[in-house]
């Protein structure tokens, strides 16, 4: 999730340094083409037209820019969240990418047995994650719902990109 990451650390810095560009990404066009983007990779992926990392990857990155043209007029210019939260996703995405998805080739039987365990329960289901992530972005009275959200589907993206990984093999 490349884009992901650079597009976390491109809003982490912008707004930091309170650029200008912040002005659009908070207009009615930036909120527009970010549903574009989440709904273009769910449909892509839904007809699997694209990988699984392409598509997740889109979502993740038009999430972000609606949460942030969404939410950013409902809080102050200079709220922390819109720093942090970015810079957490990046470091989140990273690490499991580093971690755990460039190491997939190398898991132990018992390793991917339990990884597919996980994969079958419903509290990680794609769907429902997805379901949460865009429920979240409704909500701006809980400031960290949409957080909590995009880290399920992070974390699940990582489980399924390893076990797609193993499978290649």
């Amino acid at each position: 999730m490349i884009a992901f990451i650079l597009c976390s650390l491109s809003l982490a810095i912008l707004v930091q340094s309170q650029n200008i560009v912040l002005q659009l990404l908070a207009s009615p066009v930036a909120l527009v083409m970010g549903l574009i983007i989440m709904f273009a990779s769910l449909l892509a992926g839904y007809l699997k037209k694209i990988p699984t990392t392409a598509w997740h990857d889109g979502f993740a990155t038009g999430s972000l820019l609606v949460w942030y043209a969404y939410w950013q007029p409902q809080f102050n210019n200079d709220a922390p969240m819109f720093f942090f939260f970015p810079l957490y996703y990046a470091l989140l995405t990273s690490i499991l990418t580093l971690a755990l998805i460039n190491k997939s080739p190398y898991f132990d039987h018992e390793s991917v047995a339990y990884l597919r365990h996980l994969e079958k329960i419903t509290r990680f289901d794609m769907s429902v994650i997805i379901a949460l992530v865009l429920i979240s972005l409704l909500i701006t009275r809980h400031y960290a719902l949409y957080p909590m959200a995009m880290t399920f589907f992070v974390i699940r993206h990582t489980m399924l990109i390893c076990l797609e990984t193993i499978d290649r093999q």
